[in-house]
């Protein structure tokens, strides 16, 4: 995919996750949180030399090198919610509050990704 292709799915997935957060539906709505995170990363990622992302192991290490590159933007933190979400995908363990709060920050990770060129 290209980094316009990211960048819009990105914003399907946003999209997505919170018609079923909306819904009542946290597994779902966490798991397109997720992808939306994912898509995000890869958007800048795939626009740098040598940052791949073809495993979930490589979008953490694309995670870090950008969070290095910009640490005001906490990209490593609100990962690390994003990540939670995929977890609940599996697991269904969270509140509605840690929900709630894991969404907010990925939100700001996909916000703050989609406006890195």
């Amino acid at each position: 995919m290209t980094p316009e292709v990211h960048r819009d799915w990105a914003g399907i997935c946003l999209d997505l996750a919170e018609r079923e957060f909306a819904a009542q539906r946290p597994v779902t709505g966490a798991e397109m949180a997720w992808g939306a995170a994912v898509h995000a990363i890869k958007f800048v990622a795939h626009q740098r030399p040598n940052l791949p992302t073809y495993s979930n192991d490589r979008v953490r290490q694309a995670v870090a090198r950008l969070d290095a590159e910009y640490p005001g933007l906490w990209l490593s933190s609100d990962f690390g919610n994003a990540g939670e979400l995929h977890r609940h995908f599996y697991r269904g363990h969270k509140t509605a509050a840690q929900i709630r709060d894991s969404w907010r920050f990925t939100q700001r990770l996909v916000d703050n990704l989609l406006t890195l060129t």
